[in-house]
């Protein structure tokens, strides 16, 4: 019962971090501005939520994914005239196995009560497949865009390399990459654009059971800090 209770907190968090509009109010700091878009960055990056193995060319999963992101308050307050203790997104995975290793997934999500919507996508390449010895390690490369926001256009690019080892049930996971985001301000407002270029950190681990499975995964990119449930389901042939 332990994981289903941390996933309906987490989603309940998600939902409640996040219920105002991201607007920019007229005065707002640079180096506040700055600090907000590595927020958002940490937030919209897409997350692997999931092992380095490759799902396998009739392999599929799709799972319900959330997101809370810890933030400075009074930047926040600065930038948007309101009092955010956090960001919250919720949305949904899905990822489809291709021949030679190759993993394709999409991701929609919102941030519930705002003006923030997400989409992107991934392409993954386990170039090492693991087996009951080895782990599986592979590279991946994502795009994510956010949409509903007017004074601001916000994205992520990134680059991962992760590692995966399965022992039964349980399969622990870990990558480095590297994140490259942007904020870009209506002129309007004096605000130069904000770009994130940071060293991104994460590790999780997959409890399958069954077709059913629960994936916890803690990221670091720059100063922000994210934590991310997957609950969902896929299979592998």
């Amino acid at each position: 019962m332990r994981k289903p209770l941390l996933a309906v907190l987490l989603l309940c968090s998600a939902q409640a971090a996040m219920a105002k509009d991201v607007d920019i109010e007229p005065g707002a700091a640079q180096g506040a501005f700055d600090a907000v878009a590595e927020d958002l960055v940490a937030a919209i990056d897409y997350k692997a939520v999931g092992p380095a193995e490759a799902t396998g060319i009739a392999g599929f999963g799709i799972g319900l994914v959330t997101t809370y992101v810890p933030v400075d308050e009074d930047d926040w307050v600065n930038v948007t005239g309101s009092d955010f203790s956090a960001v919250g997104m919720v949305g949904l995975q899905a990822t489809k196995g291709l021949p030679f290793d190759i993993d394709v997934g999409v991701f929609y999500a919102t941030a519930p009560g705002s003006n923030v919507d997400v989409i992107g996508g991934e392409l993954r390449y386990a170039f090492l497949a693991g087996s009951t010895v080895a782990p599986a390690v592979a590279l991946r490369a994502s795009y994510v865009t956010v949409s509903g926001i007017d004074d601001f256009d916000l994205d992520s690019t990134s680059f991962d390399l992760s590692v995966s080892k399965g022992f039964g049930p349980f399969t622990p996971y870990a990558g480095v990459g590297y994140v490259m985001g942007s904020a870009d301000p209506d002129p309007a407002f004096g605000l130069d654009e904000a770009e994130v270029d940071e060293t991104k950190f994460f590790l999780g681990a997959r409890l399958s059971l069954g077709f059913l499975e629960f994936t916890p995964q803690f990221d670091q990119v720059g100063d922000a800090t994210s934590y991310s449930l997957r609950m969902g389901f896929s299979f592998g042939l």
